[in-house]
């Protein structure tokens, strides 16, 4: 019996900046393998794809990360004050539409919605699904949706999915289609179906979902309740197929705590890894907590091929961590970065991300993190705060933007630093950045960078 077609779909970022971080849409790859197991046929049609094969290749794409391709288009009028060019981020237009056209007739169609401030995004590409597609039903799940279900409806979808989709999939499926899926046991889903990707250049590896901690400005636990890991040995076989099967050598770590408790988890994973699968470079967008890194984790992680390093230190204010999470503190971050360039890490790998932004944080606050960060010998990468619903943080973001964040999800970005003080302005954080740029081109001695 054949069977039924469901389309999956990413769709374009519309904003100031995009970048390809080892961005992939993983979340709609391991929902693929849920639907084969629920007897679906799934295919993926990425809007964001850097290796579409009529698009004109672009640059600055090593090890798997580089730039998205871009178009700029007019601003959505509540933006027209912002001096920047507002962009689509993907594959044309014309281009998704014959490839949409290409496929047979879905039965349903799932797209996914990540930040909320891209929300046009989602919309554009849902209308032309509606246009190629007419009748079919639309599903909107993923963050944005999770996070506002109800401006998440007013996008254009049949019904939107808030929270994780895997436990209520056949019973949506069922009440849009009328169609029977199989059952399959209960519980998360981690495998991703890279078969459906255009090219596969990295392994997107998620070795948990959730976080332990609960940082008031992060909505890890609103998205992905509760923390769930795999065992080491499912994460080291899903290495090694994917390794065999594609040839791939590069590592992008999606997990949101890694090293949390690592010798039950991160170093069986690294030393067998070590092993048995030598060779790889792993790389870690989303950040690794600094006070898991001992010795003996730094020195794994040299071993196993880590070469992009992020941290999550965020503030360097013992303060700050105590009466926001506490999931780190100065002495543990110091800690980390001694034992990671005593393991052969360069202060250039070990980047650490420092919030700027934040309601309340002053210049001189950011200064100081900064200096925290190049005295202990690593990277400082400065990293916009956005107000985001549902965190802890968002009343304070709340009472202190100068924009209606309440009800204009467009004003949660970042670019607009849109509860920032008024002295924590654009031009003093690209100036912040030039300065440690010069740091590290050495026009600067590694002293003081702040007068």
């Amino acid at each position: 019996m054949k069977r039924p077609e469901i389309l999956l779909v990413n769709p374009w970022i519309h904003d100031f900046a995009a970048y390809d971080l080892w961005a992939r849409p993983l979340g709609l790859l391991v929902l693929a393998t849920r639907l084969r197991r629920l007897g679906w046929e799934p295919r993926v049609v990425n809007c964001l794809d850097p290796d579409h094969p009529d698009m004109k290749p672009v640059r600055s794409r090593l090890h798997g990360h580089g730039r998205f391709h871009r178009t700029p288009i007019p601003k959505p009028d509540v933006l027209q004050r912002i001096p920047r060019t507002y962009c689509r981020y993907g594959v044309s237009p014309d281009l998704v539409r014959r490839d949409l056209e290409s496929i047979p007739n879905p039965e349903a169609i799932l797209v996914t919605g990540i930040m909320t401030y891209w929300y046009p995004g989602v919309r554009e590409t849902i209308q032309l699904l509606r246009e190629v597609f007419p009748g079919k039903p639309i599903l909107l799940g993923g963050v944005y949706p999770s996070l506002l279900p109800d401006h998440a409806g007013s996008v254009g979808a049949d019904d939107v999915i808030s929270g994780p989709v895997e436990s209520v999939l056949a019973e949506i499926l069922f009440r849009k289609t009328g169609l029977l899926s199989r059952e399959v046991p209960p519980g998360p889903e981690f495998l991703p179906a890279l078969d459906l990707m255009r090219k596969v250049r990295f392994l997107p590896l998620l070795t948990s979902r959730g976080c332990p901690f609960r940082c008031v400005y992060c909505a890890s636990d609103l998205i992905s309740p509760p923390f769930v890991r795999r065992t080491p040995a499912q994460v080291v076989d899903e290495i090694r197929a994917t390794v065999d099967r594609y040839g791939i050598s590069d590592i992008a770590l999606y997990d949101d705590a890694f090293l949390v408790n690592a010798q039950s988890h991160a170093l069986p994973i690294l030393e067998s890894v070590i092993d048995e699968i030598p060779g790889l470079r792993w790389h870690c967008p989303n950040g690794l907590h600094g006070s898991a890194i001992t010795r003996k984790v730094a020195s794994a992680m040299k071993r196993a091929g880590f070469e992009t390093i992020r941290i999550g230190l965020e503030s360097s204010s013992d303060e700050f961590h105590s009466r926001t999470g506490g999931k780190t503190n100065i002495r543990g971050f110091v800690a980390a970065v001694e034992n990671l360039k005593e393991a052969g890490f360069s202060r250039k790998q070990i980047g650490v991300y420092l919030l700027v932004g934040m309601p309340g944080q002053s210049r001189t606050t950011i200064e100081a993190d900064v200096e925290r960060v190049l005295a202990a010998g690593a990277h400082p990468k400065l990293a916009e705060y956005s107000p985001i619903p549902g965190t802890t943080m968002w009343p304070q973001a709340l009472e202190r933007s100068r924009y209606p964040i309440d009800t204009e999800p467009l004003f949660h970005n970042c670019t607009l630093l849109p509860v920032a003080e008024p002295d924590v302005d654009p031009e003093f954080l690209q100036l912040t950045r030039k300065r440690i740029s010069n740091v590290y081109t050495g026009s600067r001695k590694l002293c003081r960078i702040f007068s």
